[in-house]
């Protein structure tokens, strides 16, 4: 409570001095960035006041408002990428407002102008009031690499892998992980279907850039993301638009990618589709992490994946966009043994999802901006697991613990057919109150009924274990944004409502007595505050602090049906957090684009969900407090015009501050030691060299790159023994070659993963692959 009281009387110091920076300008500058050769509009144009060292972005009509300026004279830049640049100087008084409508020539860049262009956009997100880190994907087009492989590199974070292609890959952001990260495109949450559509598999050729929100997290994104968020930006496409991809990488991997893109603008209408189809054996040879010297060849994790979507947009009707994008997902992975030989078990799931998009700006008020998602979503997934005896790694034989089967877990047989029917709905309104203050309100409702259905696991343990649940969850936030005139102070304060509800029933672990009912309903509140001030002209200080709550997720709550049980009393995770840091940011202003960062963080976790088995079934519970200190910095530049190089380091010290084991007033004996199977010290570097033209000829764009990435040893279990089982140091060093023909219409891509095929361990020691290749052909039809 007293942490709580702090935090709340830091939180109110803040806000008073937002209120305290305000002031009233009148004069601005508007307009429209066109296509000087037909007239069209630029969308994502950067309009820049050179002298005030910021500037807007052009919405999708090409339009752009620069506002709350004092009189005098101001020089413009306007930028496109693959368009020369434009200045215009201009004189204003008090309360006017100049119209422009400004006409960029289209040019041929070199790459490293691009790189430079596409830098520029992201520092506008980099200089907001929480702390972010954004990734440009403009300069990786045709990369062999995954988004998993990318944000692996970004500073303070890391990625949990449960094995090769396919297998699961939880986002860990500060040694926070798993459902407590927030996963994002275009602002949709897809973290209720992220057990059907993996991070991996939006192809990186789709994206525009990568953001990633650490501490705080805008609440305009909905949900209860907690600790960190990631949102992938796709790209805007031309009129017509084709691109086709195929790699081929080590294990029998295969992976085709096309997306296909029309844009009517006379009707403002634009239509797509796309897809992409996975295939991998993933036969790859490990060390076992439980039998010293025992090599095992992976064979019987094969995977397979079909992803399609399309979308139907329009921007000429009553709203300003309409956009409906349906989507389908179809799974099947073979399980690999690791502690055992597993030779039959396996997975398959199905995924049907249609989203609507709306978007009005003064709807039905001026001022008043709409954004509203809604989702529909059923699933199918099954496990089978029937074989009739399972297998130790010297090919011993054992029987199933049942007649029906099964060598998974307890070893009882399973065929399941589980349905689930989700709705998920995202509302946003925006109100500018003034031009340096305006409100936003978010609300986030998900509806899902699940349809759990196994007849052999209940004819198996000879009770009835699978039973149909609802779960309703409610999250809704009040922002306050505030901006001085001359930008120099940034403000944003967020009060947080969270509710929900679950329905479901439960038999007695023994199969006795009579079946119990479930039904529960919480709320609780949360408040967080972000800002940023800007001391130099490139050098900002950034501030946030907040108290956040995470509600649990399905099936933390509700368990699976039979191998893990409902918690009924499962409490929501709380966060305390603080994040204080400095940014210096020369992208676009120096031919070096100097980037300095350096960010400390404190975050006391309450009521931690932890998944806890037992003798004979397994349930999430909260497993206490937990408390973190860090810091994390990150230096990067272009070294000369032709290479770029950075290097990023983090130090997370997460430790079991409870003071009593759960459920007893027993001292804790963990207390005050490290929390285990979370990396503490951790950091990358690379170089990248880029070159046009660098083999003769024209049209043609070189990159060379290799990256290295360090993870110090880290302990498996709490550290109560000498002799513990640790997860060992790990150095890794990729080298990759792209290069493309044609003015970037035919890509041809190589990489190296884990050159020194040195042994690497992640998520529960599981053994990663070791040194594998990829090789990467991709068009673009233009």
């Amino acid at each position: 409570m007293k942490n709580r009281n702090t935090l709340l009387t830091l939180i109110a110091c803040l806000a008073i001095f937002a209120y305290g920076q305000a002031g009233a300008q009148t004069a601005r500058i508007t307009g429209v960035v066109v296509d000087a050769a037909n007239e069209e509009p630029l969308i994502g144009a950067s309009a820049y006041i050179e002298q005030l060292k910021t500037g807007e972005v052009t919405n999708r009509n090409g339009d752009f408002t620069l506002n709350g300026l004092r009189a005098g004279t101001y020089t413009v830049r306007f930028d496109y990428m693959g368009y020369e640049s434009h200045t215009e100087r201009l004189t204003l008084r008090d309360g006017e407002t100049r119209r422009l409508r400004v006409r960029l020539q289209a040019e041929a860049k070199s790459l490293s102008e691009v790189v430079i262009t596409a830098k520029s956009e992201a520092r506008q997100l980099r200089e907001q009031a929480m702390p972010i880190a954004v990734i440009s994907m403009n300069q990786l087009a045709g990369t062999v690499a995954g988004v998993a492989d990318i944000l692996a590199k970004t500073v303070g974070v890391t990625l949990r892998s449960s094995g090769g292609v396919g297998g699961a890959t939880r986002l860990s952001v500060r040694g926070l992980e798993g459902k407590r990260i927030g996963f994002f495109i275009d602002e949709s949450p897809m973290n209720d279907n992220s057990d059907f559509i993996d991070i991996n598999d939006i192809p990186v050729d789709m994206i525009d850039r990568i953001e990633i929100y650490k501490g705080v997290v805008p609440a305009k994104f909905g949900g209860t993301a907690m600790g960190g968020a990631v949102n992938l930006v796709l790209k805007e496409y031309p009129a017509r638009y084709a691109d086709v991809s195929y790699s081929i990488e080590s294990f029998n991997t295969h992976k085709i990618q096309s997306v296909l893109k029309r844009n009517l603008k006379n009707k403002g209408i634009v239509f797509g589709i796309g897809g992409g189809y996975t295939y991998s054996d993933n036969n790859y040879t490990m060390e076992s992490p439980y039998v010293d010297g025992l090599k095992i060849r992976r064979d019987h994790d094969a995977y397979n994946k079909l992803l399609l979507g399309g979308s139907l947009k329009a921007y000429k009707w009553w709203f300003d966009e309409v956009e409906f994008e349906p989507a389908f997902a179809n799974t099947n992975h073979e399980i690999q043994g690791i502690e055992s030989d597993i030779r039959q078990a396996r997975t398959h799931s199905r995924a049907y999802i249609l989203s609507n998009k709306l978007k009005k700006e003064d709807f039905f008020a001026p001022g008043l901006d709409l954004d509203m998602t809604t989702a529909v979503a059923y699933t199918e997934y099954g496990l089978v697991d029937t074989a009739k005896q399972w297998y130790d790694w010297q090919g011993n034989a054992y029987p199933s613990q049942s007649i029906y089967g099964g060598e998974l877990g307890n070893r009882y047989a399973s065929n399941s057919a589980d349905k689930k029917f989700t709705i998920v709905n995202k509302l946003n309104l925006e109100y500018l109150l003034h031009k340096q203050h305006s409100l936003n309100f978010n609300s986030y409702f998900s509806f899902a009924n699940g349809y759990p259905k196994d007849d052999l696991r209940e004819l198996s343990m000879g009770k009835r274990v699978v039973f149909d649940s609802r779960m309703r969850s409610w999250s809704s936030g009040l922002t306050y944004n505030f901006r001085t005139p001359n930008d120099r102070f940034l403000n944003s304060l967020t009060a947080r409502y969270y509710l929900y509800t679950m329905k479901t029933r439960q038999s007695n672990i023994f199969g006795i007595g009579e079946i119990q009912d479930i039904d529960l309903h919480k709320s609780d509140l949360g408040i967080n505050d972000a800002l940023r001030f800007r001391i130099i002209p490139d050098l900002m200080a950034k501030l946030s602090a907040g108290y956040d709550v995470r509600i649990p997720s399905e099936t933390e709550l509700l368990g699976d049906g039979y191998t893990i049980s409902p918690s009924e009393n499962l409490l929501p995770e709380r966060n305390t957090s603080v994040n204080v840091g400095l940014l210096y940011d020369l992208t676009g202003k120096a031919a070096s684009n100097l980037q300095i960062e350096v960010n400390g963080f404190y975050m006391y976790l309450r009521d931690m969900i932890r998944f806890t088995k037992g003798i004979i079934g397994a349930q999430y519970q909260n497993f206490g407090e937990m408390r973190t200190l860090g810091v994390e910095a990150e230096v990067k530049a272009d070294i000369t015009p032709w290479l770029y190089g950075y290097v990023n380091a983090t130090f997370q010290d997460l430790r079991d501050v409870r003071e009593h084991d759960e459920g007893s007033s027993l001292p804790n004996p963990t207390k005050g030691l490290r929390m285990p199977n979370i990396p503490y010290l951790m950091g990358n570097a690379g170089l990248e060299f880029h070159r046009e033209n660098l083999f003769g000829g024209r049209g043609q764009n070189t990159r060379l790159f290799s990256d290295l990435s360090f993870v110090e040893e880290y302990l498996y279990d709490f550290e109560m023994a000498a002799n513990q089982r640790r997860i060992p140091r790990s150095t890794t060093i990729d080298l990759g070659l792209e290069h493309s023909f044609f003015n970037n219409s035919l890509y041809l891509s190589a990489k190296v993963k884990n050159l020194t095929d040195a042994r690497v361990l992640s998520e529960f020691n599981r053994p990663l692959p070791g040194r594998s290749f990829g090789l990467k052909l991709r068009y673009v039809f233009k």
